[in-house]
C-alpha cells in the first residue's frame, strides 16, 4: 500500500516537474518570438497574442511530453 502510493506521488511529482519547466520555457519562447513586434504595447494585447500559440504549445507539446515522464512505473 505504502509503495503503490509513493509510486503514484513519484509520477505526479514528475509529471508536475516537466509541465512547470515546459511551461516556463514554452510561455518565455511565445514572449520572446512576439516581442519585436509588440513593444509599447498593454499587455492585454501582448497576452492576447500569446495565448493562442501558448495553448497549442502547452496541449501538443508540454503535456503529452510531460505525460510521457509523469506515467507510472
Amino acid at each position: 500500500m505504502a509503495l503503490s502510493f509513493l509510486s503514484r506521488l513519484g509520477s505526479r511529482l514528475r509529471f508536475l516537474m516537466v509541465a512547470i519547466v515546459g511551461a516556463y520555457a514554452a510561455i518565455n519562447l511565445v514572449l520572446a518570438a512576439l516581442a519585436p513586434f509588440t513593444a509599447g504595447w498593454p499587455i492585454f494585447g501582448v497576452t492576447a497574442l500569446a495565448v493562442p500559440p501558448m495553448v497549442l504549445a502547452m496541449v501538443y507539446g508540454v503535456i503529452p511530453i510531460a505525460f510521457r515522464f509523469g506515467a507510472p512505473r
